[in-house]
């Protein structure tokens, strides 16, 4: 596993580690360094962490065959530009192809009985964040890019 060590602010925070649940505090950690450094509230950093969890949790459990592990590579980085301040996370991963947002939205308002299963985890990633796009990148692998505002945009 591999991490940036104290980078400046605004700097990209990145871990490379393997698709498995023994990553998932390393991963959960970098969020929080990063939430610290840049004095994301409380809020906002509950919502980046639940949103990490989701998204890499789906790829442990379903990017690779049963009982194999492959690479997960967590980046976070801090806009300052070209809209509201926010955070972007890309998670890119090696595994089958799968777009996240090919998910069909959850009806929350249908009974238990009526709702498929599964699909809650990109269901909250989409109630959480404001933006999300996937690419299918032909050296990258999966690139699930989930976008969430800090605040409004800031002035020129």
């Amino acid at each position: 596993m591999t991490a940036q060590r104290s980078p400046p602010a605004g700097a990209i925070d990145r871990i490379a580690c393997g698709a498995d649940l023994a990553s998932l505090p390393a991963l959960q950690a970098l969020v929080a360094t990063m939430c610290r450094r840049e004095g994301i509230g409380e809020p906002a950093c509950h919502d980046l962490q639940l949103i990490v969890e989701e998204a890499c949790v789906n790829v442990m459990h379903y990017a690779y065959p049963a009982g194999q592990s492959g690479p997960l590579t967590l980046e976070i980085r801090i806009v300052h530009r070209g809209g509201p301040r926010r955070i972007v996370l890309t998670l890119e991963d090696l595994g089958r192809p799968f777009d996240p947002l090919s998910v069909e939205p959850v009806d929350a308002n249908a009974a238990i009985e009526a709702r498929t299963l599964g699909g809650l985890g990109v269901h909250l990633i989409r109630q959480l964040s404001n933006r999300q796009h996937y690419q299918r990148h032909p050296l990258r692998g999966n690139v699930f890019t989930i976008e969430k505002y800090l605040g409004p945009p800031a002035p020129h």
